[in-house]
């Protein structure tokens, strides 16, 4: 396959080079919008961040299937171990506890790829709703694996449950709606990329073939061309 009509890459080169460019978006942001939140603008009232963990995940999973699943999981560790570093010691003696909440409860926005499967993508793109659904259906299944994993703990249900729909996740659904009613607008963003390579080469070829119409020699048998010669000039006479 060609990438930007220069040259020729594998499929897995491609699909290795779109997961590395998301891997990187969503570590870049996620270390901006900890230190922006909690150092750089925190205020004394309250610090709170959001994470566009969920709505990368989602639009992976759309484009190359269940890999999406682990961008929610780099993204809860990633938040732990930023948590942990900068707390001065606080959070040590947690530290198991706020990893496997955010890694296990990171996983389970697979349970949206389900919406993939069996609904396809194709619809989820269709009308805004069903992507704004797509995007609740993530965050809420995100919601439940932290709590279930809170509970294994000992945390009183009802303090997990409102402790995980704070200021700061309110805030990630938010901007993770928004996200995705922007990426199903754009050309090939929330599409399988196999679909979408192809779909591609498709239009490609069909450019191709109308750009060249006409252009291809048309071949005469010898008897037509007998029969247009004893005609002459006037081919209707």
């Amino acid at each position: 396959m060609r990438k930007n009509g220069s040259r020729l890459i594998s499929f897995a080169r491609y699909r290795a080079t779109d997961l590395l460019i998301f891997a990187a978006i969503l570590v870049a942001f996620g270390l901006i919008s900890f230190f922006a939140f909690t150092r750089w603008f925190a205020s004394d009232i309250s610090t709170f961040f959001f994470s566009v963990g969920i709505p990368v995940s989602l639009l992976v999973m759309v484009r190359w299937g269940w890999y999406g699943m682990f961008y929610a999981v780099a993204d809860g560790l990633l938040y732990c171990t930023l948590s942990v570093l900068t707390s001065g010691g606080e959070y040590y003696s947690m530290a198991l506890q706020y990893y496997l909440t955010y890694a296990v409860g990171g996983a389970f926005v697979g349970l949206a790829y389900l919406m993939v499967r069996f609904m396809g993508y194709r619809r989820i793109t269709s009308a805004w709703y069903f992507t704004l659904l797509y995007m609740l259906c993530g965050w809420v299944a995100v919601l439940v694996g932290r709590v279930l994993v809170s509970l294994c703990f000992g945390e009183n249900f009802l303090a997990a449950l409102l402790g995980f729909m704070g200021p700061s996740e309110l805030l990630s659904l938010a901007m993770g709606i928004v996200i995705l009613l922007i990426m199903r607008r754009l050309d090939g963003m929330m599409e399988n990329q196999r679909d979408y390579l192809i779909r591609l080469d498709k239009e490609r070829r069909e450019k191709l073939m109308a750009d060249n119409f006409g252009e291809q020699p048309v071949e005469i048998d010898e008897e037509t061309l007998r029969s247009l010669n004893k005609k002459g000039g006037d081919m209707f006479g």
